[in-house]
């Protein structure tokens, strides 16, 4: 009864918020349906300036629909600009990594998150990454375990046990969603990572995957199988991202390139959210606005502009842009949103 009424409430305020605010997800969990609080025409009778009166799944606005579909990290510690950038955009969901030194311990950590919810008129989804081994967030003192290539060794249950402990050390900062496993198989080939993937055996590394994020939904966060590498996913990937999707992932992380096998190949209806787009994620010729806009019009559901407010801004502008134009329909927005809205409330405070 409590997640009824609290799914109530967000719905309720992002059709009621202004129009510039974004309402972002709720949660994830399993898609199911959700009426749109909108009008009698549909986006393709409309005249492209009409697609703001328009309103889509839970009653939201465009812009507040672009926030939704975008997860945004900052360089440094939160300020009052950055807070208030924030406030006007409604992005769907933070990011906050050490590379971004945004926190220097657990107590300020939490500080950030909360302030950030402080200015969200929905729960926002909240995101880090702590894979063990070389991938690790220190400043929030969860202990650092063995990374995949140690731990895959002593079996599935030894993944879950381990994935869970850290899960749960994160949960307690306020973190919704741990950006782990990575479901690749290694190549044999490339250092960083062997000691980031389970194994060379697709059928061991699946069931190392799948015993992760039985690990991380145990603690109450939200799994995301990653795909780490610069190239395509190989048919050997296939077998544990397989795994991945049949263990109700929350979240697969993938660069543009494999959207369409992520689709059409392994059948997967669920989110797909990008790399970080400030890392060179797509491809160098895409700076992150036109490579946001890129991602969501060829299947994906949400962007990570992991760095910079500013570039966050500009991709925001540059979504609501193609909308407008037609290079991104309209139709595909309203259904990425549809799916964030439908996750449930499994893991929200």
């Amino acid at each position: 009864m409590r997640r009824l009424l609290y799914l109530g409430l967000a719905l309720s305020l992002a059709s009621c918020g202004p129009p510039a605010a974004a309402a972002g997800p709720s949660a994830p969990g399993q898609p199911t349906a959700h009426p749109t609080a909108a009008a009698t025409a549909s986006p393709g009778t409309l005249r492209l300036g009409d697609q703001e009166a328009l309103l889509g799944p839970g009653g939201m606005t465009l812009r507040q629909e672009i926030g939704a579909v975008m997860m945004v990290g900052f360089i440094g510690s939160l300020t009052p600009a950055v807070l208030e950038d924030w406030r006007q955009h409604q992005f769907g969901g933070l990011i906050v990594v050490p590379i971004n030194q945004n926190a220097a311990d657990p107590t300020t950590i939490r500080q950030l998150i909360q302030s950030v919810r402080g200015v969200m008129a929905h729960p926002v989804l909240t995101a880090t990454n702590q894979e063990g081994g070389t991938v690790c967030f220190q400043e929030s003192r969860v202990p650092c375990l063995a990374g995949a290539r140690q731990v895959g060794s002593r079996g599935p249950g030894a993944v879950q046990s381990e994935m869970t402990s850290m899960s749960q050390g994160l949960k307690a900062l306020g973190f919704d969603i741990d950006f782990a496993p990575v479901a690749d198989v290694w190549d044999g080939a490339h250092p960083l990572m062997r000691e980031r993937s389970y194994g060379q055996n697709p059928q061991a590394v699946a069931q190392d995957v799948t015993a992760a994020i039985a690990g991380i939904h145990a603690a109450g966060l939200y799994a995301a199988a990653k795909h780490d590498s610069a190239q395509p996913l190989q048919t050997e990937d296939w077998i544990p991202f397989r795994a991945a999707i049949a263990a109700r992932v929350d979240f697969v992380s993938v660069p543009s390139v494999d959207l369409r096998m992520l689709r059409a190949d392994l059948g997967y209806g669920g989110i797909i959210v990008s790399d970080d787009l400030q890392m060179g994620a797509l491809a160098p010729e895409f700076p992150p606005p036109g490579a946001a806009v890129r991602f969501l019009a060829n299947g994906g559901d949400m962007v990570i502009v992991s760095r910079d407010i500013a570039v966050a801004d500009a991709t925001y502008d540059a979504i609501h842009a193609a909308v407008l134009n037609g290079t991104y329909p309209r139709a595909q927005l309203d259904a990425s949103v549809q799916k964030l809205l439908s996750l449930g409330l499994r893991y929200m405070p």
